[in-house]
């Protein structure tokens, strides 16, 4: 079994390819929807991380343009549980669900989030437009979208964060369609609803429930959205934000790859006792008509 050593897939965006390139093998995964690279680094003697550009090829894939159905196939094909990098707006001022940071800092908002850019999503809304959004398309298959991320790896996740002394916020996530930026009249109606607004969240963790897995997010705050801040929105201020990032986003994923490894191998001592911590493998249980 090609996979049984994998603990986490990673699928990554703008400037997380870079990740896995040192010390890391190369392969491919073919899926009825396409073909999809990944990478694998090994973490420890049976542990291992896989690393899925989201947006794959030389020529960078936009937002609009992304096979999100092979990518979520091909981390089904994986098996482990997912945690999906996203670059994102900040809307609005949040709280910090964490403060580690300066003690009379208390939420997180334009004039701070280079401070503290981490944002862990609850909950979504979706405002694309043509995207394939479902492998359902010739039977009706409704998805429990409760909890659209996994609460297991929510959990996990925010604990590793904790662990490190990472301040981070937690909230609602918008995805628009792009490739555009959002206008400030959009921006202001958005956040009446939403906490950070991105192009590449959904339909990916709509298809991850679809197939059972279990699939959390961690966005990294890169920008304020439009209207915010005195400068105009561009790619390079995005891909700015995500470079500051970078290594602490790979100590956050190794961290989190080892805690899953050393929990399989306690459950592997006795798998007949482990508990059930997510309802993520019936999330389309009842919803088949």
């Amino acid at each position: 079994m090609p996979f049984q050593n994998v603990v986490l897939t990673v699928i990554g965006g703008v400037g997380y390819g870079v990740l896995s390139e040192e010390g890391a093998r190369l392969n491919r995964i073919r899926t009825m929807y396409g073909s999809v690279s990944y990478s694998v680094l090994q973490i420890g003697p049976s542990s291992e991380i896989v690393f899925i550009s989201r947006h794959q090829g030389k020529r960078h894939v936009p937002p609009h343009e992304i096979n999100f159905r092979a990518l979520v196939r091909a981390a089904r094909k994986i098996g482990a549980p997912v945690l999906a990098v996203n670059s994102v707006g900040l809307m609005r001022s949040i709280p910090l669900s964490e403060k580690f940071g300066r003690a009379e800092e208390t939420h997180v908002h334009p004039d701070t989030l280079a401070d503290y850019p981490f944002f862990v999503p609850n909950d979504f809304i979706d405002l694309t437009k043509n995207r394939a959004d479902t492998f359902y398309s010739s039977e009706t298959v409704h998805a429990d979208m409760t909890d659209p991320y996994c609460t297991d790896m929510r959990t996990l996740l925010k604990g590793v964060l904790s662990g490190k002394g990472i301040s981070y916020s937690e909230g609602v996530y918008l995805c628009t369609e792009g490739p555009r930026f959002e206008t400030k009249a959009e921006i202001r109606m958005f956040s009446q609803f939403a906490d950070v607004v991105g192009m590449t969240g959904v339909p990916e963790v709509g298809l991850a429930k679809e197939v059972g897995l279990c699939y959390a997010s961690l966005c990294v705050m890169t920008n304020p959205a439009a209207g915010l801040s005195q400068n105009t929105v561009t790619a390079a201020e995005v891909k700015v934000g995500v470079e500051k990032t970078q290594k602490e986003v790979f100590e956050i994923i190794s961290k989190l790859a080892n805690t899953l490894s050393v929990r399989n191998k306690e459950d592997a001592v006795d798998p007949d006792t482990v508990p059930e911590r997510c309802g993520c493998k019936k999330a389309i249980a009842g919803g088949k008509l």
